[in-house]
């Protein structure tokens, strides 16, 4: 099956209220914001210096732990982020996290995720393409407003350190009730609550939505930090082969049940990760017939006739481990509208490729 007929297929799992869970990466994270009155291209510079990603992530924390510009430019020479990661953490010992939580919380946190809500605002009114991307955080509205409509959306397991989607989802509920709108009926109800390594359990009811945080959680400055402070996030080398080598950790148990067991949509995954590939691979053995999406927007390739073979090709091999392919190669913002309208509709559309 060709990725355009795919997103037809997910839409009627939509549908069909399969029990479905996200898987999301750090991509789900980016801001293309840019001020009103100016156009994203000019602007683009400036947006992507402050862009929440790993390689901005990797430059502050060299900013701080390297003592001279030889030490920043050697840093930034070596290939493997891991590797850079794990170099950056010795250097920084207990001031780590801390400088990690410091960026985070600087460029995003309640008070900007409330500040966008008014452009996410104008989107709901009059759903376009543009409207969205002129919405900063807006893969985040997205995904917080697919959870709220679709109530066979069960949990997300996601590989980001921060609380920006609960809050996010938290702003939608209060605005939609301050409205007096009830525009997600009994998900208004809904308490989103991450989860993360040391996280303390208590009685969980029927609207408690979990957010598993499975690369780590590291809560913004007004909360106490978790105990395991110097090594419960999942960024260098020693840290990932340590996930990787307790097989029975819970945060590799509860990934490979839900891609077992559960209709599974990646966002913000790259299929080149070891990690992802590592975990598929486990559930494939145990696989039921519930389908794995891997949502893929294409913006800079799969175009002309030989991207499209190379994407047949993928594609094919991708399905025989039980992962479908959503490719659309105007990008994210164009696959996410779609697939927003899809559920807010429940009618199946095609993208282009």
């Amino acid at each position: 099956m060709f990725p355009s007929q795919n997103i037809d297929v997910l839409i009627k799992d939509f549908q069909k209220d399969k029990a479905m869970a996200l898987f999301l990466g750090a991509g789900t994270d980016l801001s293309w914001v840019y001020p009103e009155g100016e156009r994203y291209d000019s602007f683009r510079k400036s947006v992507d210096a402050n862009l929440l990603n790993w390689n901005n992530l990797l430059t502050e924390l060299t900013q701080n732990a390297c003592i001279n510009n030889k030490e920043i430019r050697a840093i930034k020479r070596m290939s493997s982020n891991s590797l850079k990661a794990a170099i950056l953490k010795q250097k920084l010992g207990d001031s780590y996290i801390h400088v990690i939580r410091n960026w985070l919380y600087s460029h995003c946190n309640r008070g900007t995720l409330q500040d966008s809500y008014k452009y996410f605002k104008k989107y709901q009114e009059e759903p376009t393409l543009d409207n969205l991307r002129e919405v900063p955080f807006g893969t985040l509205y997205v995904l917080a407003e697919m959870i709220l409509r679709q109530d066979s959306i069960k949990a997300v397991i996601t590989q980001n350190y921060n609380n920006f989607l609960s809050e996010t989802i938290k702003i939608l509920i209060e605005e939609d009730i301050k409205n007096g709108s009830n525009r997600y009926g009994s998900r208004q109800k809904l308490k989103p609550i991450d989860v993360y390594d040391g996280w303390m359990d208590y009685p969980l009811d029927n609207d408690t939505f979990l957010i598993y945080h499975v690369h780590g959680y590291i809560p913004p400055p007004s909360e106490m930090l978790p105990k395991k402070e110097s090594n419960h996030i999942v960024l260098s080398d020693e840290e990932f082969y340590q996930l990787s080598k307790d097989v029975f950790s819970w945060q590799n148990v509860t990934q490979i049940n839900y891609l077992s067991h559960y209709t599974c949509v990646l966002l913000g995954l790259s299929l080149e990760d070891m990690t992802t590939l590592r975990l598929l691979r486990h559930a494939n053995i145990e696989k039921s017939s519930e389908r794995v999406y891997w949502i893929r927007g294409g913006e800079s390739g799969f175009k002309g006739d030989k991207d499209k073979i190379t994407l047949r090709l993928l594609s094919e091999y991708y399905e025989s481990q039980h992962l479908y392919v959503v490719n659309d190669s105007e990008g994210y913002n164009d696959l996410y509208h779609e697939l927003l309208e899809a559920i807010k509709n429940k009618s199946p559309k095609s993208v282009n490729i």
